[in-house]
């Protein structure tokens, strides 16, 4: 039997697990930008969250005021956290510090395919200095 008619037929079995390899990489590399790009935004979210803590007169005027700038923030950055927690430590005397964690569940289900799972928790952490002049009560 020649090498030639031994060969035959074996392209239909060699596309389909080519193209099931392919897509698993895609998946993983959407899934990773995906957590990489949701880091920076929740970054930037507590970054905000922050300065508007820190501009508060009161700790429940500051927990509000940091919860809402952070939800802002992510909307804004078209991230859609599945869960959100904002936590706002710290007192807001003059020349204190304001210490603010947003934390974000990122839902990975469309790519679970790839090995990655269900979900993860994204979180990101940013100090504020309280203004001296301003300071709170």
């Amino acid at each position: 039997m020649s090498s030639e008619l031994r060969d035959r037929g074996s392209a239909g079995v060699e596309a389909p697990i080519a193209v099931t390899a392919l897509l698993a990489m895609a998946m993983f590399v959407i899934g990773a930008l995906r957590i990489t790009n949701t880091n920076g935004d929740v970054q930037a979210a507590a970054r905000a969250a922050a300065r508007a803590a820190a501009a508060e007169y009161s700790s429940d005027a500051a927990a509000i005021a940091a919860t809402r700038v952070a939800a802002g923030a992510l909307a804004d950055r078209g991230q859609a956290c599945s869960q959100l927690g904002v936590d706002v430590q710290g007192d807001l005397a003059a020349g204190s510090v304001v210490v603010v964690t947003v934390t974000c569940t990122v839902d990975l289900g469309d790519v679970v395919l790839a090995g990655l799972p269900g979900s993860t928790i994204v979180d990101g952490e940013a100090v504020e200095y309280v203004d001296i002049a301003r300071g709170g009560q």
